[in-house]
C-alpha cells in the first residue's frame, strides 16, 4: 500500500495542509511545535480513525474550529487508488468514507491502509504491560487473516457475557456454564493464529536486529495466556479456575490474557533491558511486523516515524536508515534536523523532503 496524498483541514495546529508524497522515505522536517507530529497522526487517523496521541477529539481538533476533516488517496499494489475520508467534530460525532461511500467501522478503512508506527515511546512496546503487544500482534493478524477480526470480536463478546452470566449465577456449577464451549473454541483459535503469526516473524525479526545491534542476542515468544492449544486441555484450564472465574465476575485464562515476550540473556527484555536496549528491540521487532506483512502477504505498510534518528549516533543512524530501506515500504518521518545531515548517505532519489513550519507546508 502506499499513500499518494494527505489534506488535512483544522487538524490540531494545522489550518490547512495539503502533500503529495513520495514511495519511498519523506521526511518533513521543521521546530518544534510547527506541526510535523500533527501530519503523523492525520495520517494515523486515516487508517485508524483515532489519534496515537489522544482519545479526546477537541484535542485533535484546531481551536478555532468544531469540526476537522481528513482525507488521503491510498494506492493498491496494482496501483488503483482509493480516497479515503475522515471527519471529526467537537459534537462527537464521526463520518468515515471510502471512495464517497459511507463506512461504518475504522476497520473498513484500515483494511486500505495498514500502518506501523514508531514514536519517541516505542519502547513501552517492551517495558509496559501486555495490552499495546497484544494489539501489535492483532493488527498484524488482522491484515493477513480473513475470518480473524470477527472471531476477535466474538471472543471478546462471549467474555462479556460469560462475565455477566457469573455475577448473576453465584450458586452455579461448571457444568451449568452456558459459554464454556464457545469460549474454548474462540481462544484456540486465536491462539493459535497468534503464535502461527509470531513464528512467521521471528526470522524477519533476527534479520532486523542484526542489522539495527549486531550485539544483541534476543528472540520472541508466545505466551498464551494459559490457554493450551488443545480444546481438551483449555476446557480441562476454564474448569479448574471456574470457582475462581465465578467469585471474581472474571475469566482468568484464555487470549485476552496472553503477551508476546521478548527473551533476552535468559530472561525477558522487559526485566533486565535497558532503555537504549528496549528502544532497539522495539524498533527491530515494529519493522519486522513491516517487513512480514510486505514479503510474506504483500500488503506494503505504511511506516510513521516521529523524531526520527533521535538519541541515536551516526553509526546507529545509518543502520537504522538500511533496515528501513531493506523493506522498500513507504516512510514518512519527522524530525527537527535539517536533511543534509540526518540523511547525508542516503541516494537522494529515494527522499521526498518537505518542511513545515506554523502549520504550513512547503516542498524542499
Amino acid at each position: 500500500m502506499r499513500l499518494v496524498s494527505l489534506s488535512a483541514s483544522a487538524f490540531r495546529n494545522i489550518d490547512q495542509i495539503t502533500l503529495e508524497l513520495g514511495s519511498g522515505f519523506n521526511l518533513i522536517h521543521g521546530d518544534n511545535g510547527a506541526g510535523k507530529t500533527a501530519l503523523l497522526e492525520a495520517i494515523f487517523l486515516i487508517a485508524r480513525s483515532r489519534s496515537f496521541r489522544t482519545t479526546k477529539i477537541r484535542n485533535i481538533v484546531k481551536s478555532d474550529a468544531k469540526e476537522t476533516f481528513v482525507r488521503a488517496g491510498v494506492a493498491t499494489e496494482s496501483g488503483q487508488v482509493h480516497a479515503l475520508a475522515v471527519g471529526k467534530s467537537l459534537k462527537g460525532t464521526s463520518e468515515l468514507r471510502v471512495d464517497g461511500d459511507s463506512v461504518k467501522r475504522s476497520s473498513d478503512l484500515a483494511r486500505y491502509l495498514p500502518v506501523q508506527v514508531l514514536l519517541p515511546g516505542v519502547i513501552d512496546l517492551v517495558l509496559d504491560g501486555p495490552n499495546a503487544r497484544r494489539e501489535f500482534l492483532d493488527w498484524g493478524l488482522f491484515h493477513v487473516e480473513q475470518g480473524f477480526l470477527e472471531a476477535s470480536k466474538r471472543y471478546r463478546r462471549v467474555l462479556s457475557q460469560r462475565a455477566a452470566w457469573m455475577k448473576i449465577n453465584q450458586q452455579s456449577s461448571f457444568a451449568d456454564d452456558p459459554w464454556v464451549d464457545q469460549l474454548v473454541d474462540g481462544g484456540v483459535q486465536i491462539g493459535k493464529w497468534r503464535n502461527a503469526f509470531l513464528l512467521e516473524m521471528n526470522d524477519y525479526f533476527q534479520n532486523m536486529l542484526r542489522l539495527l545491534d549486531p550485539s544483541l542476542s534476543c528472540s520472541l515468544a508466545y505466551i498464551d495466556g494459559g490457554y493450551p492449544s488443545s480444546e481438551l486441555e483449555a476446557k480441562e484450564k476454564l474448569s479448574s479456575s471456574f470457582a475462581r472465574d465465578l467469585k471474581f465476575g472474571v475469566s482468568h485464562y484464555g487470549p485476552h490474557r496472553a503477551d508476546l515476550e521478548f527473551r533476552f540473556n535468559g530472561s525477558t527484555a522487559r526485566d533486565i533491558a535497558s532503555r537504549g536496549q528496549a528502544k532497539v528491540i522495539a524498533s527491530a521487532v515494529t519493522l519486522a511486523h513491516a517487513a512480514l506483512l510486505a514479503n510474506a502477504y504483500d500488503k506494503k505498510p505504511v511506516i510513521l516515524i516521529d523524531d526520527f534518528g533521535a538519541e541515536l549516533d551516526e553509526e546507529r543512524r545509518q543502520s537504522f536508515l538500511t533496515a528501513l530501506m531493506s523493506l522498500d515500504c513507504q516512510v514518512v518521518a519527522t524530525s527537527t534536523e535539517a536533511p543534509a545531515g540526518l540523511l547525508e548517505n542516503t541516494a537522494q532519489g529515494q527522499i521526498s523532503v518537505f518542511h513545515v513550519k506554523q502549520g504550513k507546508l512547503t516542498l524542499d
